[in-house]
């Protein structure tokens, strides 16, 4: 394994950031004997859970089973990707990370500069916010807002702004800003003429509502032109469009963004659910009411991008469509998107003729929030929709039978929901093939069969109509120190104790030797540090990449913590006796079952039985054994 380039990069970002005060940004921490404790963010905790260990510059929570380094922390806790937590560390300890891809690097101030875009975007709302609160010509755009019942919080909490007008109002500001026309052009704040000769603001003569990313940089930006505005500048072979939204840019994908997301994991870091609706005005709304783990897409319809973007943050969205038919034929559409995936998914479809902001502002946030509660799940709502009103006979067979196959298709694609055992899927599929049954009076046996068979088949596609493939889930296999069996445990355990016995361990052990994927996986990663150097605890940890993997090295090195006045020259020698009596009893396994069923001639039949008398006869030497 090779620890150069991008290893090196992490491990000088990672020497540079101590744990306690990383994690003592975001919440309050004691000392506790070597280390700190502080209370999780991640689950309801009152007694402190969260353990941070100095000398590992590591954390762990034993109630939630995580664990690892800076990064993994600030990933879990800011849900970024490695490379977002990488970057944000590398400009919080000052380090200069080389460029990501081989060629030239950007010019600062350029349009090839990401840092410039991002400046120039910041320095943008920036403008258009302070113009909505200062400028007369914006008391249009606070009128409508008012009318709207936007208030002044609100306003300064989503930054909102106001473009004047006029066509250059942005442009003939920004060289005195330090932005030329070709980075203004790159993040989609002006646009060149037709003609080629000079520029005009893209946004003129709108109410701006700032697009942020998870980090609460302003990457893009929704403008909603006024309604005195648009009528001032229709004519007979022009009208304004309602909405004008920020193309795509290299600080800014419409597929991998959710507006005010950056609020909604603010206010609550563990959040239970993310409530996901249409308008930015609604997203507003409902934060004004009280209600805000509330986003919205921004210009473009949900989709895979963006259920990853949630998987970071929850296992539960509700999906809010309007009451309009408009509303209920995006909900049939976008249910076969999420029904493949491993997210605890509710559509809530208001009442006919509303939107979140209007039921908000006449049914207050409190009853929207019930509504949100009970929520039916996509299957749910699936069922309600596909067999709404209909029951078996004469005149709708056809009908229903394809009914009934689109529904089971539906059901055999679903992957679990995250944390969701063997037990509960078992039950949630009797519960709608029960109800299968029982509306269109078919046995449920048959239809079980037939939900086999559709598993079996891998082809999860309704034979009536097509659909999208499922989604694969990016989610790790959480993996705890009690799903290894004793042995494994103890291997694991050893490898930590120090480079020598590491060294020993990985020449007489093979990955065969575990039966857990996850322990099999950190004992390859274990084994490749010691063939490039020492296994130190450090080097292991910033070889794995899998969360999974390492919250287990975690845990692991707590446990080989507290043994550590046990003699591992002992622990050693006991841990390979026990592997050499598990393949001796593996191997006496194979020769009685060739014994009884007569698979080896008389006089083998002779040999084996007298060996396995005398395998019997010998004496146990050696400590306890390790076998789990």
């Amino acid at each position: 394994m090779n620890f150069s380039g991008a290893d090196d990069a992490k491990e000088r970002v990672r020497q540079a950031t101590d744990i306690v005060d990383l994690v003592g940004n975001y919440m309050q921490l004691r000392r506790q004997g070597r280390g700190y404790v502080g209370l999780c963010p991640w689950h309801e905790d009152s007694r402190p859970s969260l353990q941070v260990n100095p000398e590992r510059q590591s954390f762990k929570c034993w109630v939630c089973d995580l664990g690892g380094d800076v990064f993994s922390f600030l990933m879990k806790m800011d849900g970024l990707d490695f490379r977002e937590a990488l970057e944000q560390l590398a400009d919080r300890a000052g380090i200069d990370l080389a460029p990501a891809q081989q060629g030239p690097r950007a010019e600062p101030g350029s349009p090839g500069d990401k840092k410039t875009l991002l400046a120039a975007m910041a320095w943008a709302t920036e403008r258009y916010h302070r113009c909505l609160l200062e400028a007369q010509q914006a008391e249009p755009a606070r009128a409508y807002l008012a009318e709207r019942g936007i208030t002044a919080e609100a306003i300064q909490r989503f930054r909102i702004g106001f473009a004047p007008p006029t066509w250059d109002w942005l442009f003939k500001q920004g060289p005195g800003a330090g932005y030329s026309p070709a980075v203004l052009d790159r993040v989609n704040l002006i646009t060149q003429r037709s003609s080629g000769d000079g520029w005009y603001d893209q946004f003129r003569g709108r109410v701006l509502f700032p697009i942020r990313d998870v980090r609460g940089r302003p990457v893009a930006i929704g403008g909603r032109v006024l309604p005195q505005l648009a009528a001032a500048e229709a004519r007979a072979d022009y009208k304004p469009a309602k909405y004008v939204n920020s193309s795509e840019t290299p600080i800014y994908s419409k597929s991998h963004t959710l507006y005010a997301l950056d609020l909604a994991k603010e206010a609550s870091p563990q959040l239970p659910a993310l409530i996901v609706v249409e308008g930015y005005t609604d997203v507003i709304a409902c934060h004004q009411a009280g209600v805000t783990n509330v986003v919205a897409c921004c210009g473009t319809a949900m989709g895979e991008g963006h259920l990853k973007l949630v998987r970071r943050f929850t296992d539960r969205m509700v999906l809010v469509l309007d009451g309009d038919d408009a509303g209920r034929r995006r909900a049939s559409e976008l249910l076969e998107l999420f029904i493949t995936s491993p997210i605890d998914l509710r559509i809530l479809t208001l009442p006919s003729g509303l939107d979140p902001c209007d039921f908000v502002a006449s049914h207050g946030g409190d009853k929207f929030a019930d509504l949100v509660a009970r929520a039916p799940d996509a299957l749910e709502h699936k069922l309600q929709s596909v067999t709404d009103g209909m029951v078996l006979s004469a005149d709708n067979t056809h009908a229903a039978t394809r009914a009934v196959e689109q529904l089971l298709a539906t059901v055999a694609r679903r992957q679990p929901i995250l944390g969701e055992s063997a037990s509960a899927q078992v039950l949630r599929d009797h519960s709608i093939l029960g109800r299968l049954s029982r509306h269109f009076h078919l046995p449920e046996d048959s239809l079980r069969a037939r939900l086999s068979d559709l598993r079996r088949a891998g082809d999860a596609k309704p034979l009536v109509t097509p659909h999208d493939e499922p989604i694969e889930s990016a989610a790790p296999t959480r993996v705890r120190v009690a799903d290894l069996s004793a042995w494994e445990r103890e291997a694991l355990e050893l490898t930590l104790v120090s480079d020598e016995i590491a060294q020993r361990l990985t020449q007489c052990l093979d990955e065969v030797d575990f039966n857990v994927p996850a322990a099999r996986e950190l004992f390859v990663a274990i084994r490749e540090a010691t063939e490039t150097g020492e296994a130190t605890y450090d080097r292991i940890r910033l070889s794995i990449t899998n969360p999974a993997v390492q919250t287990l090295l975690a845990e692991i090195d707590e446990l080989s913590v507290g043994r550590s006045e046990s003699d591992p020259l002992q622990r050693l020698t006991d841990l390979l006796q026990g592997r050499d009596r598990r393949h001796e009893d593996a191997a006496r396994g194979q020769q009685i079952s060739a014994v009884r069923k007569g698979e080896l001639r008389d006089s083998d039949a002779d040999q084996a039985v007298a060996a396995l008398f005398a395998s019997r006869k010998r004496p146990e030497t050696g400590s306890p054994s390790t076998d789990g």
